[in-house]
């Protein structure tokens, strides 16, 4: 909101200049974005040599200076002489349409222009430069010494009531203690009532609560006085005519949008305000014709539209050089409407920034009135006798008991109930005492301009304001120092972070919101009931009543098999689109795009997007991160109460070539580079309780997709261990899914548009952290050595390798330390069905050197248990 310094002043008497205005406008809770002087880019200077230019008849040759430079600067004005203060635009100003560059004329360089007073919009004077009085400052901007100072206050939203002057100077009167000179409002009504020369119908209440009109003969449309002219367009606001100009200047003035129409192109002189009709359209004052919907408001007569309530008007009814008589309005308008419209429309004007901040209802016919005197004084119109004024529900009054001491309370603030009471008042609450014995509470009144005071915390907040913040005491807080957080999830992600930039991949951010087409191109065929994601609830969150799933509706889109490549990508894209619009993802009421339409389900599409997006720039190998929330929701969320889960989920992608082998060749990226990030972040957490198991799912290539899963201990009494303890021996433990990782699918890499075979992975930090120990227990260095032992057997094909490691490890004993799979074997030699899987054993005891004999013997423990277990075979 821009404030002339000037017109400030015409309501409260300023004893303070507009830097320490300004100052004091923050220091009370009204932000001061800037000062703007005018002439930002022009400088006072003096001019300290002076020549003709030789060869010319009228041009000078200058020095001048701003105090700290020097410049050349050419002239043809006749009355400039050395030592005259001048304006100065140095090179890069700009002054009018001209921007000011280095030239020559007539062989000497000029570094910029002195200016006269038409070149700046003073004056149509362009006999000479503008010569400032001899003791100006140098150096200083223009504005500063001639200029019209205008603040530019940052008003937040729930402030609707300072988005004018007068709710400014209020302020400004409350904090120093001045009196408020609101503008006198006198009407000088004549002739036929209002309510004769008029109809109104509001068929809405809720959409337009109020709605007042007035009606202004023997108007005389031309330009606005200077002054108004001025002030509207330090304010930002284009000069028109004047009854235009009017209703803008009261809007500024008194923050109550208003809109003036031909009275004679009304049609049968009716209002009526009403919802637009399917499919109705209305040619705008910029003359775009808009597409409108039934949840819009119009301004209409029985010839059609007039008016975007709140928004913009139409071409039909405006004001022209012929208008003799005019039909103002003052309405209060709902404000979530207006908002929705104004989004809908992309069309954001002074009116509707004002109506979404819900002005003071009251406000309606004290602007009209003043409009309507501005009116007979500068447009020489005529007023009808009275209003028509819909308002079937005034505003009820709202009444707060206030203790004086509730401002200490909260504020370590001491402050006197005399205080208390004059800056209350200063700011238009009412406020009664209590009679002589009673307790002491007051009875406050709050304006109905103040729609965001609600409780007593607001009011403490009025008074602290009015007093001054700085009376806030600075004090050393006392008492104990609250535990410190173990582990909290900004040091656990930041742990996360650290680990895979160290493995070399590099941290994506993505929005949360996204588009359930993006993620429905994940999920084509996925068989109904089929779990997505990794929904399953963790410890401290509301269980969803059943797993998040596909329906059978999904896939009964289309029972017709397709015949062509067109026929096939129609039939895909229906089936997308079938699946979007029942994805079970939290979407926005009113979101900004289709792009940004649902919280996202999975990080998984956000990271295919990026992939596709740096393919195009670079061949190199791809490796991307990223550590965000996944938004479930939950029985309660869908029933109309509670939150969803949020859960802090990683995700990997990986893409093209990644490393050089022994030989130096390039190769691409598979699935145990994606499994080996996977090993590496376990690894560095201290996760040694894991395994992958086959899985499937419509994302990732058969054959080519895991499930990670971890280890986590639960003690008898049934809850979890999130790293707060040791684990024990009572300790029960459970195997948890924890990550899905693999190749993407062909078929989704194509609706992805990726040049190249991706690998993504998708992990669940809740509940991999339940599996990180607290604690890591120091290991001494052994003081014995290791001995190796390599083991081949041979198993059924099917039979996963995490199978095989665990039967190892759990029948190896004390001294087995170590188990590594270093070979996978199948085709010559190996019966078919089968695999062969090669194993290096580490031994090692702490107390001796281990003999042959103690590590034979564990091996065949080891032997005897595979074959028993897995049917497992020694490979010749």
């Amino acid at each position: 909101m821009r404030i002339p310094y000037s017109w400030l002043k015409d309501y409260v008497k300023l004893e303070l200049g507009p830097e320490e205005l300004a100052h004091e406008l923050t220091m009370h809770g009204l932000e001061v974005d800037r000062i703007d002087y005018g002439w930002p880019d022009i400088v006072t200077a003096e001019i300290v040599w002076l020549q003709k230019v030789k060869g010319s008849d009228h041009l000078s040759a200058t020095r001048v200076t701003t105090g700290t430079e020097e410049f050349s600067v050419v002239c043809g004005a006749p009355n400039i002489k050395l030592h005259d203060r001048v304006p100065l635009a140095k090179v890069g100003a700009k002054v009018g349409d001209i921007t000011i560059q280095p030239k020559k004329a007539m062989g000497v360089l000029s570094e910029g222009m002195l200016c006269s007073p038409r070149e700046l919009g003073i004056s149509d004077d362009h006999q000479g430069i503008l010569i400032l009085p001899p003791e100006t400052p140098l150096g200083v901007p223009l504005g500063k010494i001639i200029g019209e100072a205008v603040i530019d206050l940052d008003i937040k939203a729930h402030r609707g009531d300072l988005f004018c002057i007068v709710g400014v100077a209020r302020e400004v009167a409350a904090f120093t203690g001045q009196k408020l000179r609101p503008p006198k409002i006198a009407v000088k009504e004549k002739g036929t009532p209002t309510s004769d020369l008029m109809k109104l119908e509001v068929r809405d209440a809720n959409l337009c609560p109020r709605y007042t009109a007035r009606v202004v003969r023997d108007v005389k449309i031309g330009p606005s006085p200077e002054w108004m002219q001025d002030r509207l367009t330090l304010a930002g606001m284009r000069p028109i005519n004047n009854v235009v100009d009017i209703t803008n200047y009261v809007m500024l003035e008194l923050g109550q949008p208003l809109h003036a129409f031909d009275y004679d192109k009304v049609a049968e002189h009716t209002i009526i305000v009403r919802r637009a009709e399917p499919g109705e359209t209305l040619t705008t004052l910029d003359g775009v014709t808009r597409h409108l919907t039934s949840e819009m408001q119009l301004i209409t007569d029985p010839a059609g539209p007039n008016v975007i309530a709140g928004i913009f008007g139409g071409e039909r009814v405006e004001v022209s050089a012929a208008t003799t008589s005019v039909l103002l309005e003052a309405a209060h308008f709902n404000p979530v409407n207006v908002r929705r419209t104004s989004v809908a429309l992309a069309l954001r004007t002074e009116s509707s920034g004002r109506f979404e901040k819900n002005p003071d209802i009251e406000l309606t016919a004290v602007a009209i009135d003043r409009s309507a005197q501005l009116l007979t004084e500068l447009a020489g119109g005529t007023v009808a006798r009275g209003r028509v004024d819909f308002y079937p529900n005034p505003i009820a009054e709202r009444r707060i008991a206030f203790k004086p001491s509730l401002v200490e309370w909260l504020t370590g603030m001491p402050v006197t109930r005399n205080e208390v009471l004059a800056s209350l008042r200063a700011l238009g609450f009412g406020v009664a005492e209590p009679p002589d014995g009673a307790d002491d509470v007051l009875d406050v009144t709050v304006p109905t301009w103040r729609g965001d005071v609600e409780e007593g915390a607001d009011l403490v907040e009025e008074v602290a304001r009015i007093v001054g913040y700085d009376r806030i005491a600075s004090t050393i807080p006392v008492g104990p120092l609250p535990e410190p957080l173990r582990d909290s999830w900004p040091e656990r992600e930041h742990r996360v972070r650290e680990i895979l930039v160290g493995a070399g991949l590099t941290e994506a951010v993505n929005y949360t919101l996204t588009s359930r087409a993006a993620m429905a191109k994940l999920l084509l065929g996925t068989q109904p009931g089929e779990e997505l994601l990794l929904t399953a609830p963790v410890a401290g969150q509301t269980a969803m009543s059943a797993p998040l799933s596909v329906g059978q509706t999904f896939l009964s889109v289309s029972e017709e098999q397709p015949t062509t490549p067109e026929s096939s990508r129609t039939s895909e894209r229906r089936q997308i689109e079938a699946i979007a619009a029942k994805l079970p993802a939290i979407t926005l009421a009113n979101p900004l795009s289709v792009d940004l339409e649902a919280l996202r389900l999975t990080l998984m599409s956000g990271l295919l997007g990026v992939v596709r997006e740096n393919a195009k720039h670079t061949d190199t190998g791809l490796w991307f991160f990223e550590i965000g929330r996944r938004y479930i929701p939950t029985p309660a969320l869908a029933d109309g109460d509670g939150l969803p889960q949020e859960r802090r989920t990683l995700g990997v992608a990986i893409s093209g070539p990644l490393a050089r082998g022994w030989l130096g060749e390039e190769r691409d990226a598979d699935f145990f580079d994606l499994k080996g990030i996977a090993e590496t972040l376990l690894h560095a957490l201290k996760v040694s309780d894991y395994r992958f198991t086959p899985t499937r799912t419509p994302t990732f290539h058969p054959g080519r997709c895991a499930l990670l899963e971890v280890a986590v201990a639960t003690p008898a009494d049934g809850s979890a261990i999130l790293g707060g303890r040791a684990v024990t021996a009572d300790d029960a433990r459970r195997w948890v899914a924890t990550a899905v990782l693999g190749e993407v699918h062909p078929e989704v890499a194509e609706r992805f548009d990726l040049p190249k075979r991706t690998y993504l992975m998708e992990l669940d930090l809740e509940r991999l952290f339940p599996a990180v120990p607290a604690v890591v227990p120091y290991t001494p260095i052994a003081r014995y050595p290791a001995a190796q032992r390599d083991l081949a057997v041979v198993v059924g094909a099917a039979t996963p390798q995490a199978d095989v490691a665990g039967v190892i490890r759990a029948s190896g004993g004390a001294l087995l330390r170590q188990v590594s799979l270093f070979d996978v074997y199948t085709g010559q030699g190996i019966p078919e069905g089968k695999k062969s899987l090669a194993y290096t054993l580490t031994y090692q005891s702490t107390e001796r050197t281990l003999t042959d004999a103690e590590i034979e013997a564990a091996q065949s423990a080891i032997i005897a248990a595979l074959k028993q277990q897995l049917g497992a075979a020694l490979r010749g």
